[in-house]
């Protein structure tokens, strides 16, 4: 159960790039580069990583929080999501495990 919870908030937060939630930072880039693949580019001299394909943009980010903030599920198939979400920042709180199993699905 804790499993579930914990793989969700870290594929919710890699893929909405969520501060303090991702996986995609800087180690796991070093380790792409000592693989072969080249995932740091250089500007000026200072170092950029480019944002993984699959993070979803500004734009997507606003769609995706703002249709979870007016879902509407059966009840007692899960909590309120919408009570979880917030909009401006965008993030998530108070999500249950049941609510991340939802999620996942």
């Amino acid at each position: 159960m804790h499993i579930e919870k914990n793989t969700c908030g870290s594929i919710l937060g890699t893929l909405l790039n969520l501060d303090g939630k991702t996986k995609d930072t800087l180690k796991p880039h070093l380790d792409l580069l000592d693989m072969g693949i080249h995932p740091i580019e250089k500007e000026n001299g200072r170092v950029y990583l480019p944002s993984s394909l699959f993070t979803m943009q500004k734009k997507e980010k606003e769609s995706f929080f703002k249709v979870l903030k007016k879902v509407k599920v059966l009840d007692g198939y899960a909590a309120n999501i919408s009570r979880c979400v917030q909009l401006k920042p965008p993030k998530f709180f108070g999500l249950k495990s049941h609510d991340n199993h939802i999620l996942m699905q």
